[in-house]
């Protein structure tokens, strides 16, 4: 009796302590080191950042080559690093990307043996103006796989700053493309080029995930200014603003160039009969580029590929427009009509959904072997139809948004990322194609895994997912839940409650729970009934129509909920006359934790015919289910 009373004490302690914090969603499960953050203030219950909250910031000053005869990328780079935590940091966790193809590092894929390399060679570190030893031995660096660590010779006390110079070099990979490397010949896409920072946050301090190739990245904010060295007659399209244009083009091209910005039309600057570069390029040297608050930076160079510009205003209210850009193979007959396709979209994201206006000046696609997205860049290969380059297209642009303006953790979190994005890309899609419908990627194969062992909860950390159930999860799954969300809140309800998530976190490194908090902050609602089955548990969607009757003109149709995860219900009824009626409900009627749902349904027709129709393809009994 004494421990259960001490207990029972404890147990109120906990609970009044807690639900001033979390009295808004108690029911939702809070590991520890998010509950530390919130207990701390760095996060409120309400969605919003806490009054105490942190976040490091690394700024980059970066000049790069690239020598497309051997393949070697080298630069130099300085680094000012704002601790603006509360911690005394002794070391610096630094992410060397290319070393997915150093030679003996863990990878989720196989490579081709001849692009298996020595990895990032630091050439020289420095510190506050001290030189220390980069190599292996060095007691000041410790590698490990795609990471190592930097102890400093001095902490790095909290609101102060860091400088570190660094020059480093590493063989670009040819035959391996996966994200960048050559592209074709004398065309080239380097991404994740230079020894980064890792993020120091409130939830996990450093970030020591090692990047084996299937998750994707976490970086902290920071602001560009990056040259690019490449030989004569090659061009360079990259992220941020271009700040030498007249140095490199010719008046000709340079006119193109500039009656673009500003354009709505379609100007092709660089065509097949402008071919070759040295007609179009006034020479080599620096190419300048610059961009503030980003995570990322890539860039794309080539000496044959087509460009194609357009223009856009994404705010009416202020003017602002966003200038659009298509790098290309010419043998790419799809990317003829890419800038095109660029545009409505980012027009579509900017004025419907999200409802944002496109955040950044310029938007760039380039024609590369991969499906990627990088801060106003990304890498796409060609396709074999224009529904597919319609998809693609806006699915990679829209990740501007998330995890770029909006600074999410796709490395464990990519169902956040990827699940909006793929909800979005569906609706732009829809709009853009001659579809009824634009359904998800990958949604075919999960459909029939759905309810298996490996068809994990959203919340699973995606850092420890590999193969189907990574792709299964960051993608139709999340993007359903998304799509079920929307309909549960209305299209005015969801689009405030995403709104105020982006106003409140963009540049930021917001969480699952952040998400969460403020849908429900925003809403008024209380929606744990639907988020924690999807998030946290086990399950999977499963309706059966049980009963049917007719009783004096009123039908009644019975559904059942077998499956664990609440779900919109879809009801075809079929009259006597050969007339039909399409009856949606949401996910709501799911709300109070019933089995199931009655329909009834007055007709002074006679109904001869109901079934359930699974739009969502999510039902794991795909067995029909009428009468």
């Amino acid at each position: 009796m004494k421990n259960k009373t001490i207990a029972l004490a404890l147990c109120l302690m906990t609970l009044g302590y807690a639900l001033p914090l979390f009295s808004q969603s108690p029911a939702y499960y809070l590991p520890i080191n998010f509950k530390q953050a919130y207990e701390a203030g760095i996060r409120a219950p309400d969605g919003k950042p806490g009054k105490n909250y942190w976040q490091n910031r690394a700024d980059y000053k970066i000049d790069v080559g690239l020598q497309p005869a051997t393949r070697i990328v080298s630069g130099h780079e300085t680094i000012t690093y704002h601790n603006n935590s509360p911690d005394e940091l002794p070391v610096l966790v630094f992410h060397l990307f290319p070393n997915l193809y150093k030679k003996g590092s863990a990878r989720d894929f196989d490579i081709d043996h001849a692009d298996a390399s020595d990895g990032v060679i630091i050439e020289e570190l420095n510190v506050n103006g001290r030189l220390l030893d980069p190599s292996p031995e060095s007691a000041y660096v410790n590698y490990s796989d795609n990471n190592f660590t930097l102890i400093l010779p001095e902490p790095l006390l909290p609101g102060n700053t860091l400088k570190i110079d660094m020059a480093w070099h590493y063989k670009l990979n040819e035959n391996s493309h996966y994200r960048e490397g050559v592209v074709g010949p004398n065309s080239f896409f380097v991404a994740y080029f230079f020894p980064r920072i890792a993020v120091y946050d409130d939830i996990d301090g450093w970030d020591t995930w090692k990047y084996s190739g299937t998750a994707e990245f976490y970086n902290d904010f920071g602001d560009f200014e990056v040259s690019v060295n490449v030989p004569e007659n090659y061009f360079v399209w990259a992220t941020g603003t271009w700040k030498n244009p007249d140095e490199h083009l010719k008046q000709k091209f340079l006119k193109r160039y500039t009656s673009a910005i500003g354009s709505d039309e379609i100007t092709n600057i660089i065509t097949k009969s402008d071919l070759p570069y040295s007609d179009v390029l006034s020479g080599s040297g620096e190419w300048l580029f610059e961009a503030e608050n980003i995570s990322d930076f890539a860039f794309g160079v080539s000496n044959n590929y087509l460009w194609d510009a357009t223009s856009l205003e994404v705010d009416p209210k202020s003017g602002r427009r966003v200038n659009i850009y298509a790098a290309y193979n010419q043998k790419s007959d799809d990317f003829y009509e890419v800038c095109l396709i660029a545009r409505k979209s980012i027009d579509f994201m900017s004025s419907h959904f999200p409802g944002i206006p496109y955040p950044y000046p310029k938007m760039t696609v380039f024609n590369g072997l991969s499906e990627m997205e990088f801060p106003m860049m990304v890498n796409d290969l060609s396709t074999a139809n224009l529904s597919e380059a319609i998809k693609l297209t806006s699915h990679e642009i829209f990740h501007t948004y998330f995890p770029f303006y909006t600074g999410l953790n796709e490395t464990k979190y990519a169902w956040m990322d990827e699940g909006l994005t793929s909800y979005g890309e569906s609706l732009i899609a829809t709009e853009l194609d001659t579809v009824e419908y634009a359904g998800f990627y990958f949604m075919e194969a999960y459909k029939q895994y759905i309810g298996h062992d490996f068809d994990v909860p959203l919340f699973v950390n995606t850092e420890y997912l590999r193969g189907q159930p990574y792709y299964f999860n960051s993608y139709p799954k999340a993007a359903t839940f998304f799509k079920m969300l929307h309909d549960i809140l209305g299209d005015k309800v969801f689009k405030k409650s995403l709104h105020a998530f982006v106003d409140r976190w963009n540049g930021k490194h917001p969480t699952p729970y952040d998400l969460i908090f403020t849908f429900e902050d925003i809403s008024g609602e209380d929606l744990s009934w639907f988020i924690r089955p999807w998030l946290f548990e086990y399950g999977y969607v499963d309706f059966e129509l049980t009963n049917f009757e007719s009783k004096n003109g009123s039908y009644q149709v019975t559904i059942e909920k077998v499956g664990h995860y609440p779900a919109p219900i879809d009801i075809k009824i079929t009259y006597d006359d050969g007339s039909e009626e399409a009856i949606h409900k949401t996910a709501k009627i799911w709300k109070n934790g019933n089995k199931t749902y009655i329909l009834e349904k007055k007709s002074d027709k006679k109904i001869i015919a109901v079934k359930l129709i699974d739009k969502l393809g999510l039902d794991a009994d795909t067995s029909p289910d009428g009468f």
